[in-house]
């Protein structure tokens, strides 16, 4: 696998093909294909539960590199157990495919539930609240998912985000040798995962949950026109720092965990949601007529206009961001480096419950995710994919905000 640029295209076998590799199993139908390999929905004849079967291409059996980190990640990841995280139940090979047995959810990935209609703020938010939870449990255990995205995140039937396929999953501090192949998903991927990719920590799946959060509030991923969210689709200009700061193209400026992530979500909902209580009551109460209130979007005081000394302070630090964000992706030799001390890892917050989901039926552009599948991020397929323009962008966006 190290020496090719992707897998060959992956034919799912038929669920009658199945059948004999696991007897135990009584393989009901296909779920979904792609790239990495395909899930079966399955019932568990012993225990009399529905599972989910994600089988994987063969080429990743040939792999003694592969299959080596495929165990120690299954097993690291069967120990996970969270609200927000698919659950692992066994693992193994059947005629060369390596195999995860996991938790059925009924019912859709976050790509096909948010299909072609927009999403409510308060919806994202609490979408993303969970999988930050999620995520920081995954990374309290050492475990790095590294693929975040729409299509691996699925909406129960309570609208609870649960996080999926960790078939890209790594543990913290695994070191990546040199020619070995990266995998990801284009414009979800964080910069230093194709450009250091033994100084990735927990911080990397940060960024994907911040584009993540970009795509659900606006239906498009972000761009280097550097046009915010508040400005799509109008939405609290606060969930513009939130997404700068979690797609920061420089970890060190990312939120440090993904409960603080989670946390920063939180205190914008409580305090969006009191807002609206007040107005409400006001407006009970007999209060001042909505043609007289202050503009939702003028409700913040207005920026105080800079003076010019510190415009040229500002123009100095974008400057020096270009050039450090420059050299970050410049490439560098692939000599192995030793995985510096993963960022602290807070414990998740203890959130009261989110407000619940609320979805606007306005048609609005279609998600992404499954145009990109999870591609190997180091091929000429996938040159230009993660784009310096939109890096550089957000650096300087990150010093003017």
């Amino acid at each position: 696998m190290s020496n090719s640029n992707s897998p060959t295209a992956f034919e799912a076998p038929e669920p009658a093909r199945l059948a004999p590799l696991f007897p135990g199993y009584e393989i009901e139908c296909l779920i979904a294909t792609g790239g990495m390999g395909a899930v079966y929905k399955a019932l568990q004849l012993s225990l009399d539960r529905q599972v989910a079967i994600k089988i994987l291409p063969r080429e990743f059996g040939e792999d003694e590199s592969f299959r080596a980190n495929f165990e120690a990640e299954a097993k690291a990841m069967a120990r996970l157990n969270h609200p927000n995280l698919i659950g692992v139940y066994d693992f193994g090979e059947a005629a060369g495919m390596l195999f995860i047995i996991m938790e059925f959810v009924p019912g859709q990935t976050l790509y096909h539930s948010a299909h072609a209609i927009a999403i409510a703020p308060e919806a994202a938010a609490r979408i993303v609240v969970g999988v930050c939870l999620g995520l920081a449990h995954a990374h309290e255990h050492g475990v790095l998912h590294r693929d975040i995205k729409p299509g691996n995140i699925l909406l129960d039937q309570q609208a609870r985000p649960k996080i999926g396929d960790f078939g890209l999953a790594r543990p913290m501090g695994a070191t990546v040798e040199a020619g070995e192949a990266i995998f990801g998903t284009p414009h979800y991927t964080a910069p230093e995962v194709l450009r250091h990719p033994n100084r990735v920590d927990a911080r990397a799946d940060i960024f994907s949950v911040g584009v993540v959060l970009h795509e659900l509030l606006t239906g498009r991923l972000p761009t280097s026109d550097l046009r915010p969210p508040s400005v799509i689709c109008g939405c609290d200009a606060r969930f513009d720092a939130i997404i700068r700061r979690a797609t920061n193209p420089m970890p060190e400026l990312r939120f440090p965990s993904a409960a603080h992530m989670a946390k920063a979500l939180h205190v914008l909902c409580a305090s969006a949601s009191a807002s609206a209580s007040i107005t409400t009551r006001t407006a009970q109460r007999g209060g001042p007529s909505a043609s007289r209130r202050m503009p939702a979007r003028q409700r913040h005081p207005a920026a105080t206009p800079k003076s010019a000394g510190n415009m040229v302070t500002m123009v100095l630090l974008v400057v020096a961001v270009v050039i450090a964000v420059g050299y970050l992706l410049l490439p560098h030799n692939n000599k192995p480096a030793t995985a510096p001390p993963a960022a602290p890892v807070s414990p998740p917050p203890q959130l009261p419950t989110p407000p619940p989901p609320g979805v606007d039926p306005t048609p609005k552009p279609n998600l992404t995710s499954d145009v990109w599948p999870s591609w190997r991020l180091d091929s000429p397929r996938c040159a230009g994919c993660i784009g310096p323009a939109y890096f550089l962008a957000l650096a300087a966006s990150a010093i003017l905000a």
